[in-house]
């Protein structure tokens, strides 16, 4: 028992730096998605195109890091992990499904016949709203890994998940493609498969971080005592791209080199990070978790404050709100899921049925 109790303890300790990254990053997701933060442009792009660009790579990394984790002691792990992950994705698919027909409709003159069209390719690539895109990038990637990892190993898994993110970072830097067969070849791809975010091109590489840290954990320990300095340059090298990206910005910003170096040694580094053991790690990962999906329902109900309220007409005071909002809402989630409805009624019940004992 005292062997058991060690073991929690130990994974708490080595989980806990994760948590409260990954809440963090949560938070950080919600301000990319609002309105401009700063006035001043060049700071507005190295907080939303920068900073909260570390996120969705974390994010990965953890969650692979763990799929690899539990691979170890289990081999359907992964069936069952991706099984629970696919039916939390077709629940919320469900929810955003009205919103993300009328965004179709405003961004596209698309007929109505091409309804079911879009609707496969939202489930299985893009995701039904702009956020969902990433359970189904995560989900392909993760099992490419699993896959290639025992077929080629990580060195060669490496080198080709850091080719297939360069092709991907040309949205990235496309003002910068001088070739003009590359920028047309370019064109037809994005026509046909929209963006270069996905599963293949993005994620690949951050989930085979994931899983290498966790294969590679024990070797990784004597190189601990650099790890403060080569995050350090690692921060660098990213806020340095950021400003090279912005001096020639292209279609989308979401492929960043240094990304790479500096989410996975964030990582690492989180991995020793000591919290509080009075800080309710547990409630920040299920908060982060619904943070992430529900959020962009509380930036469309602010959205429709801000026309009727000359107070919410100020973009903090609309983030502010939104991230109030998405607190609640998502405290409130949990608070069901763990409190089921029959419960409070029989909480209430009892309440009754104490007063009523005190009173006679």
């Amino acid at each position: 028992m005292k062997k058991i109790e060690q073991t929690i303890k130990k994974t708490r300790e080595m989980t806990a730096g994760i948590d409260v990254i990954k809440y963090a990053a949560a938070v950080l997701v919600i301000c990319f998605h609002c309105e401009r933060v700063f006035q001043e442009p060049e700071l507005n792009f190295l907080f939303k195109n920068v900073l909260c660009r570390i996120a969705v790579p974390f994010f990965l990394i953890s969650t692979s890091y763990f799929v690899r984790r539990g691979q170890t002691s289990s081999k359907g792990y992964t069936k069952h992990y991706v099984r629970s992950l696919i039916k939390s994705y077709l629940f919320w698919s469900l929810i955003y499904l009205p919103i993300g027909f009328i965004w179709i409709q405003q961004s596209y003159s698309l007929s109505p016949s091409l309804y079911p069209v879009a609707l496969i390719v939202g489930l299985f690539y893009t995701g039904t709203y702009y956020h969902l895109w990433y359970i189904p990038a995560a989900i392909f990637a993760i099992i490419m890994v699993q896959w290639l990892v025992k077929r080629v190993g990580y060195p060669f898994l490496l080198g080709l998940a850091g080719l297939l993110y360069s092709f991907g970072s040309l949205e990235t830097y496309y003002g910068y493609i001088g070739n003009g067969q590359l920028k047309a070849f370019f064109d037809r791809y994005l026509q046909l498969f929209i963006t270069t975010r996905n599963g293949l091109f993005f994620a690949l590489i951050f989930v085979t971080i994931g899983f290498f840290i966790w294969d590679y954990k024990e070797k990784l320990v004597k190189y601990e005592k650099f790890s403060d300095r080569l995050l350090l340059i690692a921060a660098c090298l990213l806020l340095t791209e950021g400003v090279v990206v912005y001096q020639n910005i292209g279609i989308d910003k979401n492929f960043l080199f240094s990304l790479i170096p500096f989410t996975g040694l964030l990582f690492w580094k989180s991995l020793s990070i000591e919290v509080s053991k009075q800080l309710n790690v547990r409630r920040l990962r299920e908060l982060g978790k619904f943070y992430f999906f529900i959020h962009p329902l509380c930036i469309l109900w602010a959205g429709s404050l801000v026309k009727n309220h000359e107070f919410f007409n100020n973009n903090w005071a609309q983030l502010i709100t939104v991230l109030v909002m998405t607190h609640i809402l998502s405290s409130l989630i949990i608070s069901m899921i763990e409190y089921p409805p029959m419960a409070y009624v029989e909480l209430w019940r009892r309440i009754k049925l104490t007063h009523f004992t005190l009173v006679a």
